[in-house]
């Protein structure tokens, strides 16, 4: 029913729409904010587990893991000790860090979050990571670019948390299968399936849409929303001629 697809398959007369959709019902929401928490939570440590190893790399004092540790495919084997052939890099993992409390604290967690999703978490912070290095050696060469120092991305206090996404796996973790006949749309976080309510103005557009894009859970400021981005053709999209385009 649906075609998920990537940011390179956006074609030239397509436009990137979102629906946002508020999850009204308390119940629910006390359910999948206590999860947007432990998403959140599952960052921090990973954060702090990376920012621990990249200091002790600078002074000399350990290796540098962060390949390791922001590889997702590594990083999701160690941490869920799945037993398979070519384990050497998540086996290092689990053998470095098995004294740790931050890296029992991080598996711990990712046991308690969708597997498919916290990897979206790893990509992330990777990205994250790389941008404060680009910038850090950016400052090295110009520091006058920039009002201070680059710091690396840092944790949040989940007392003080306002707002977080998280971005949910359209295989495994989004499910339309009860959308026409009972107006639900199905959310996966943890172990299970939660199911939120659509008015029919969002059925008809979902049920309409063929190229899904992304969705993800939105916190922001005490609400929550699932926002689903798909693809549309332009309704207005009109070719240029060469004499128009001023070629």
């Amino acid at each position: 029913m649906k075609t998920t697809l990537k940011k390179k398959d956006i074609g030239y007369n397509e436009e990137l729409r979102t629906l946002s959709i508020r999850i009204n019902s308390t119940k629910l929401n006390k359910k999948i904010l206590s999860l947007v928490y432990s998403y959140r939570h599952f960052e921090n440590i990973l954060l702090i587990l990376i920012k621990q190893n990249y200091e002790l790399y600078t002074q000399g004092k350990d290796t540098n893991d962060f390949k390791y540790l922001t590889n997702k495919q590594t990083l999701r084997n160690a941490l869920l000790d799945y037993k398979a052939k070519n384990l050497k890099d998540s086996d290092y993992l689990n053998e470095k860090y098995k004294n740790s409390e931050l890296w029992q604290s991080l598996k711990e967690t990712a046991k308690t979050i969708k597997q498919h999703n916290f990897v979206y978490i790893i990509d992330k912070v990777k990205s994250n990571y790389k941008t404060y290095f680009t910038n850090l050696q950016m400052w090295h060469k110009n520091p006058s670019l920039f009002t201070g120092m680059p710091k690396p991305p840092r944790p949040k206090k989940l007392s003080k948390l306002t707002n977080y996404s998280v971005d949910i796996d359209r295989y495994t973790a989004l499910s339309f299968a009860k959308l026409e006949k009972k107006n639900l749309i199905g959310v996966n976080l943890s172990n299970k399936m939660f199911y939120i309510n659509c008015n029919s103005t969002q059925v008809k557009k979902l049920t309409d849409l063929d190229k899904l894009y992304s969705a993800k859970i939105v916190y922001d400021s005490g609400l929550l929303y699932l926002n689903i981005s798909y693809l549309k053709k332009a309704t207005d999209f009109i070719p240029l001629t060469v004499k128009e385009s001023g070629i």
